[in-house]
């Protein structure tokens, strides 16, 4: 078995492996590698452990370059929760390892991050896990789903049923969704990503829009991200902290859920939380086994990791100042700052 950066032509093997794989995730299909090259200045180097003209293990491996105010990286996945190794034996794992160190340069060059999920690789990297998924099934019915729910979350679903909240998926207003977005983003004080970066996400067919309309009015959106039997609604967004945008969120939510169990989903997932919290609350009191995100670094005197770099002591000021910017402003340098924490 040896391990090499695969091309092209073998991009079909690559997403079929990828598809069977039990470790997989969706951000380590080959065509992610199109949609972040448009928007980003990155290479990738599609690594694969092959035996016998079989793919045995992926790695899909990005250099992000520096600038500026940033260092040169080499990542899997950017801009994505999770990436990293996905493979069918250790050995397979080891390889995949070697060669992504060999593109560092060992130590003296740039740093490796692997983004993964369930799993970790155990190659002495220091290891940041302090997010976590939650993975809700959903083929128990509905109803089942919906008894074992959070009383919150119960309450806020009966209220979006009262509000006469409707269910438009998939959509295509996009640019309405950016819209949304960018408000809930600054409302909230975080940088936001480019309205392109959406529309090239739904274009490239990795993900498809959902909105929660009250009458014409949007009142809560997300984007929907299927892969394999597995769910998720990442970019959720509400115009305000309103009662009856918050219940919109949780209908949202319910809407979707019913729809992908009745569709024969086997998995919702909530998305990345930190363990300490401090996401909105309409992400929480799904349900679901909780799992472990682990973002390993080398080399292993990395001291600046995912959490330390997002959900540091500073992150509160920074807030503070960014809700206090003008929209135009936070509108043009948002995607800027984005691209500097992939």
């Amino acid at each position: 078995m040896e391990a090499i950066v695969v091309g092209e032509e073998q991009r079909n093997a690559w997403e079929e492996f990828v598809l069977e794989c039990p470790r997989s995730i969706a951000w380590q299909s080959y065509d992610w590698s199109k949609v972040l090259r448009k928007n980003y200045d990155l290479d990738f180097y599609p690594i694969a452990a092959v035996e016998g003209g079989r793919i045995h293990g992926v790695l899909p491996l990005y250099r992000m370059k520096g600038g500026l105010l940033s260092k040169e990286k080499l990542i899997s996945v950017p801009f994505a929760v999770a990436g990293g190794i996905a493979c069918e034996s250790e050995d397979a794992a080891r390889l995949l390892f070697e060669k992504a160190v060999s593109f560092s340069g060992n130590t003296t060059g740039p740093g490796i991050t692997l983004k993964h999920y369930k799993h970790s690789f155990n190659a002495g990297l220091r290891t940041d896990d302090n997010y976590y998924n939650r993975e809700l099934r959903l083929s128990s019915g509905s109803q089942t789903i919906l008894g074992a729910l959070d009383q919150e979350n119960r309450t806020r679903i009966e209220e979006a049923e009262n509000y006469g909240l409707k269910l438009e998926f998939p959509s295509d207003d996009i640019s309405g969704f950016c819209r949304l977005l960018f408000r809930y983003n600054h409302m909230m004080g975080i940088p936001c990503v480019s309205s392109r970066w959406i529309r090239d996400l739904i274009d490239f067919g990795m993900y498809s829009l959902a909105l929660a309309k009250i009458g014409t009015t949007i009142f809560a959106g997300t984007l929907v991200k299927e892969f394999k039997d597995t769910v998720s609604f990442p970019f959720t967004s509400i115009p305000d902290l309103s009662p009856q945008s918050t219940a919109a969120a949780y209908g949202l939510y319910w809407k979707l859920i019913e729809r992908f169990s009745e569709e024969g989903k086997e998995i919702f997932h909530s998305g990345r939380i930190p363990e300490t919290g401090g996401v909105p609350a309409f992400r929480l009191g799904w349900g679901g086994i909780k799992y472990k995100y682990f973002y390993q670094y080398w080399p292993p005197t990395e001291t600046r990791t995912e959490y330390s770099s997002k959900r540091g002591s500073k992150r509160k000021l920074l807030e503070n100042f960014w809700k206090k910017m003008p929209a135009v402003m936070a509108r043009a340098i948002g995607p800027n700052i984005v691209e500097r924490f992939p």
